[in-house]
């Protein structure tokens, strides 16, 4: 690449550069100096200022229908809403039901051991022989 190329790729950088943040005084200066001395540079800034200006100021408007569609499905059916409704009272007779197992199993045997929830606390080794064999 020849050095002149080099010369304007970084004068096009620092042009974009100035558009998103202050430059540094060096860097403005060189930047000032390449507008200075060329009129195609001056065009193209006027040019990019022109598109800045208009790129600001449009506002994207979201699209009603898409934000009503998506309402739409988050809206859940009646039949949803009553399964949804029933699930913690569920929960609550199926934790009850655990409860009462356990309470049984401890009146049962005395214990909460693992054996004794499994069934198998009061099996003697030969009766489990036996089991397994079957």
């Amino acid at each position: 690449m020849a050095i002149e190329d080099m010369k304007k790729e970084n004068i096009q950088e620092l042009l974009l550069r100035s558009f998103e943040q202050p430059l540094p005084a060096e860097e403005r200066a060189r930047l000032d100096a390449a507008l200075a001395g060329s009129e195609a540079l001056r065009r193209e800034k006027q040019q990019l200022e022109k598109l800045r200006f208009m790129l600001g100021s449009l506002q994207e408007e979201p699209n009603r229908s898409f934000t009503d569609e998506v309402m739409a499905r988050l809206n859940t059916s009646p039949v949803e809403a009553t399964l949804l409704s029933l699930l913690p009272k569920a929960a609550a007779a199926c934790l009850a039901i655990i409860l009462l197992t356990l309470v049984g199993i401890y009146i049962a045997e005395g214990s909460l051991s693992a054996d004794a929830i499994i069934g198998v606390s009061g099996l003697s080794p030969e009766d489990a022989y036996t089991y397994l064999e079957y």
